[in-house]
């Protein structure tokens, strides 16, 4: 089996150029596990990173199948040696794909633990059995998106880049859009990644989506629309095609995106999939955290300023 796309070295070139490492696990002269990150310098301390646009990364471990105590021993073990190896950062931040149910080597390292909730779909049975598992009334969003938009793949990944910065409408972007456009031309060169356009009759695109895919599973990965102008089923319109392009694979549909929101909950849920728990791992030094701690002050400071002189303004000209 390959890797999950995120840890392939093609992806990691694409995303933090230059900047990723990876350290390795070998036993009786074969890697039996790996670790890739991201390592950043600032004020004197170092990290090991997620990098920009990057879902899951964490360890990779090639452990034979054998008794449940065994394979636990076999992955404390490898875990282990790989953090041990990073060990002297000053901050290591991972998220871990689902194949890390077993979080104690983390905990052992001294690392806090969150959950990351993600909603999975299995896309292997029959589409109208996939059909029928949507709410109905995103099936009938969908049906009346169909009426008036047609679906067309975007092969142009800086179009789809404009069409996000369009529709920000002020709001900042979570993730790096350079970096987003860079692993999203990578993954289509690779054939495991594809652009989608939800397209009026007058060839205005209403929502565009971008999906990646390995051998496990299609991800979600981006999606923007038109806000004033979106047919209401567009988004939904593309996520139906991404599901019918992992039941055309043979693979699960990951919509991974948050879920702290109750409304993209709400949204997301309708179509079926069930939740699964991701972790995301962390440890910092005390020095890390105190500078940390700082440069969020002063961050928070720079943005209140503005604020702050616009409303000494709109006083004295009150008055």
């Amino acid at each position: 089996m390959g890797k999950p796309i995120f840890h392939e070295k093609w992806w990691l070139d694409a995303v933090a150029p230059g900047s990723w490492r990876e350290v390795v696990c070998i036993r009786g002269g074969q890697v039996v596990g790996s670790l890739p990150f991201e390592e950043l310098s600032q004020g004197g301390l170092k990290s090991c990173a997620m990098p920009q646009a990057t879902r899951i990364l964490g360890p990779i471990l090639e452990i034979r199948p054998g008794k449940a105590e065994s394979l636990a021993r076999s992955t404390q073990s490898i875990t282990a040696s790989l953090l041990e190896q990073i060990g002297k950062h000053d901050h290591v931040e991972m998220v871990l794909g689902m194949e890390h149910a077993d979080v104690t080597p983390f905990l052992h390292a001294g690392f806090e633990v969150k959950v990351q909730p993600t909603l999975l779909l299995n896309c292997k049975p029959p589409l109208p059995e996939l059909w029928a598992g949507l709410r109905d009334k995103t099936r009938n969003a969908i049906r009346r998106a169909r009426e008036q938009l047609t679906v067309q793949c975007i092969e142009d990944v800086r179009q789809f880049t404009r069409f996000y910065e369009e529709n920000l409408e002020d709001d900042t972007p979570y993730f790096s859009l350079a970096a987003s456009a860079a692993a999203t031309a990578a993954a289509c060169d690779h054939k495991q990644g594809k652009i989608v356009a939800a397209m009026g009759a007058d060839g205005v695109a209403h929502a565009m989506v971008v999906f990646l895919w390995d051998e496990y599973q299609v991800y979600y990965f981006h999606s923007s629309r038109k806000k004033n102008l979106a047919h209401a089923g567009a988004v939904s319109l593309l996520l139906w095609t991404g599901i019918e392009l992992a039941h055309s694979r043979g693979l699960w549909f990951d919509f991974d995106a948050g879920l702290a929101k109750v409304s993209r909950y709400k949204f997301l849920v309708s179509f079926g999939g069930e939740i699964a728990n991701r972790y995301e791992v962390t440890r910092s030094t005390r020095i890390y955290r105190v500078q940390h701690g700082i440069r969020r002050i002063r961050r928070a400071v720079a943005h209140r300023l503005p604020i702050l002189s616009s409303l000494k303004r709109n006083y004295f000209l009150l008055w």
